[in-house]
């Protein structure tokens, strides 16, 4: 599936939570939530870290 960085948190959310429904056919019980959540905001924050460090080195 491709990927492209969000422009926030909360849109990262969404568009899990989104996706997960699509290729699930349900939307997700509290536990799958709260891990795709957790999941969610640890790639979205690591995806910002790769943005900031490709800005320095092309600063």
């Amino acid at each position: 599936m491709p990927h492209n960085h969000a422009h926030s948190k909360a849109e990262a959310i969404h568009d899990a939570l989104e996706t997960f429904a699509a290729e699930h056919h349900h939307q997700p019980d509290p536990h799958e939530k709260a891990r795709l959540v957790s999941d969610t905001i640890k790639e979205w924050e690591h995806e910002e870290v790769d943005v900031m460090h490709a800005e320095t080195k092309t600063a």
